[in-house]
């Protein structure tokens, strides 16, 4: 043996040996205690928090969201009125535009020949939007002039007018031609 292996020896009794195993046991198992209750502690005080701080946060959004109902309760009058306003205008516009011009009718159609041509009779139809009109020219030149004129109009040259129908023409005893037309606009 040698010098410094004599302080390991230990030559207390089995039973004391024993018991100072046991006293060792218990530190040890007091130590992982005290963990386990440190870290559940922690655990408890994290929760804690989070439900506090999730509750303010809650208490915070439901004032806004009592803020928003607020002013949008006070705006209701408002926001039903702008709506009218925008579905009467809305249906303003539709009628508008659904409605027959007539006085931008009438320049169109008055626009249709130039001087070669003179309308002397002119009636509308109310029921399909066309016009009857009978236009007079002094010579065949004048004649030649309406039918190509009408030509154009059935081929979509002319801008407003869908179609041109001859419907009759004549020869007066004065010298003029009188032709009769439709015209659907």
């Amino acid at each position: 043996m040698k010098v410094g292996d004599s302080l390991n020896i230990n030559l207390l009794p089995s039973q004391a040996k024993f018991q100072a195993d046991k006293i060792k046991l218990k530190k040890t198992i007091r130590r992982y205690e005290m963990r386990f209750l440190g870290v559940w502690l922690v655990f408890l005080i994290a929760t804690f928090i989070l439900f506090l701080g999730s509750g303010i946060i809650l208490s915070g959004s439901q004032k806004k969201y009592q803020q928003a109902v607020n002013v949008f309760e006070s705006n209701t009058e408002e926001i039903v009125l702008n709506q009218l306003l925008k579905y009467q205008a809305k249906a303003l516009g539709q009628v508008l535009n659904d409605r027959f011009e007539y006085a931008a009718s009438f320049e169109k159609v008055a626009s249709i020949f130039s001087d070669k041509a003179k309308v002397s009779e002119f009636e509308i139809n109310d029921k399909d939007k066309s016009f009857t009109m009978t236009v007079t020219t002094a010579d065949k030149e004048g004649v030649d002039y309406v039918e190509d004129r009408v030509d154009e109009v059935n081929e979509g040259k002319v801008e407003g007018v869908k179609k041109m129908i001859i419907t009759g023409v004549s020869y007066q005893v004065r010298g003029e031609w009188s032709i009769n037309l439709e015209v659907m606009i």
